[in-house]
């Protein structure tokens, strides 16, 4: 549970959470448009005339079986019935209803959207639809009844109450086979708008949707803490190691998305910071060694060559008494000081090829700078530990480089760049001089520059030289990393 605990509380939650929340916003945005858009179409049907023909057509195929549905010793006839549900299920129908294509709509925005109603002749109830709890069936009046025997006509839509649902009331005569009305047949169509669906009827749409959503946040908490935050812990414990100087964890991650590039980034930056501390020890090591054998230097060695006057002095005094041979014995241990001391002071000395490369590189210039009298600027990343072949070479084409600058452009400040771009190495010397002449930029230093360039690992060579706008000449090379 302590493992998991601080998954519940980061990354995998949030997202989770944010999930959910986004998705039930969305999905309540996209069923409205669906159903506003659905809904304008089938009240468009019912405004053209649907609910009426469906009435008219009704009407005639009762008219045709009223005889055998009526059951005249009963007062509540059980064939009308069974023929009014069976006609309102065929108007509720998702095709070929009450609106073709649109009908569906009705069992969306409500269970009982259609009630109907037979009367016979003098206005008395045969069958009905049952209702539900939320609206009844409101039957024509005496009134209506009247005005629709009046009009002689074939359907008639009746009044309705201002209210937010779409209502609308046919009344529509029955007649029987030679004409005479026999009846009534009345409809009522009654569905709320989509609002109104959405923000106050219920439905068990609404726990199916939220149920989804509970689900598909736990679903991509499991997938985020199997495969995102897993490979991220991965990460963090690398760059704890890191932080250790523990630069042997890796946290080779080989996937080809965002986070597997990051992961390779990182394992190639912690071997540059390996190489990095491992010159930058390197380096502190010999400044102490260079320390030391200056003191050394300084104090005992000084010290002991004179001692060695002194025992000089004193045996050229004692002349060839006995005295001398023993005073020529300390002079020759002494003399052994100083030899064993120079060895000593030899060997702390650090030579050229002790150092990291990039300070190499700098001595070099340096030294060019101070025989020339120009000025450097230096722009040098941190590049990794290259073979030893790959920095001679290097060195000897800055050597050659500088030696044209001082040679035959007579430049005051010359730039050194040494830059890593992904797996290449990039050195470029450009000067301010007056550029290179046709004869020089042909000539046996550039061809040996050349040459030494397109030797290295993926070397390349390339030379820019324009009147009184300096030169610029760019060796790039493939890295191969020493680990």
């Amino acid at each position: 549970m302590t493992v998991l605990r601080p998954r519940l509380r980061g990354l995998v939650s949030k997202l989770a959470l944010f999930y959910v929340l986004l998705s039930l916003p969305t999905l309540i945005v996209v069923e409205s448009v669906i159903l506003t858009y659905e809904f304008q179409r089938f009240v468009n049907g019912i405004d053209g005339g649907s609910l009426e023909r469906a009435a008219d057509k009704g009407a005639q195929e009762l008219g045709t079986q009223w005889s055998g549905l009526l059951d005249h010793s009963a007062p509540d006839s059980l064939g009308l019935q069974v023929w009014l549900d069976a006609w309102v299920l065929r108007l509720q129908q998702p095709r070929g209803g009450l609106t073709p294509d649109e009908s569906y709509i009705l069992l969306e925005l409500s269970d009982v959207p259609l009630a109907a109603a037979i009367l016979d002749a003098d206005s008395a109830v045969l069958a009905r639809t049952v209702g539900n709890d939320r609206w009844a069936l409101d039957m024509p009046s005496a009134v209506e009844l009247h005005q629709a025997a009046e009009q002689h006509g074939r359907s008639r839509i009746l009044a309705t109450a201002e209210t937010s649902y779409k209502i609308q009331r046919v009344l529509v005569p029955l007649h029987d086979q030679v004409g005479v009305r026999i009846g009534w047949l009345f409809v009522e169509l009654r569905v709320p708008p989509p609002w109104r669906h959405l923000l106050f009827d219920s439905s068990f749409e609404s726990a199916t949707v939220f149920a989804f959503l509970i689900v598909f946040g736990l679903a991509s908490s499991i997938f985020l803490a199997a495969w995102v935050t897993r490979r991220l812990s991965r990460i963090k414990r690398a760059a704890r190691a890191w932080s250790r100087g523990d630069f042997s964890d890796r946290i080779d991650d080989r996937s080809g998305d965002e986070i597997g590039g990051l992961s390779a980034m990182l394992d190639g930056m912690a071997i540059d910071l390996k190489g990095l501390l491992r010159s930058r020890a390197q380096l502190a090591m010999l400044a102490e060694r260079q320390r030391l054998a200056r003191d050394l230097h300084d104090t005992v060695k000084q010290k002991a060559f004179a001692l060695n006057m002194q025992l000089a002095t004193a045996r050229r005094l004692l002349g060839d008494s006995a005295g001398s041979e023993r005073l020529e014995l300390a002079q020759r241990l002494t003399q052994q000081i100083q030899q064993e001391l120079a060895q000593i002071l030899d060997e702390m000395r650090a030579s050229d090829a002790e150092l990291p490369f990039t300070e190499r590189l700098r001595m070099r210039a340096n030294d060019w700078a101070h025989t020339s009298g120009a000025s450097l600027g230096f722009d040098i990343d941190d590049v990794p530990s290259l073979a030893a072949t790959v920095e001679d070479s290097l060195l000897r084409i800055v050597d050659e480089a500088l030696s044209n600058v001082l040679r035959h452009s007579g430049a005051q400040h010359v730039d050194i760049g040494l830059r890593r771009t992904a797996e290449r190495v990039s050195l470029v010397i450009a000067d301010n001089g007056s550029g290179a002449s046709v004869e020089s930029g042909s000539g046996m230093g550039l061809r040996n520059i050349r040459e030494r360039a397109e030797a290295l690992p993926g070397g390349r060579f390339e030379f820019d030289s324009k009147p009184e706008r300096g030169t610029r000449v760019m060796v790039s090379f493939q890295t191969e990393v020493t680990r």
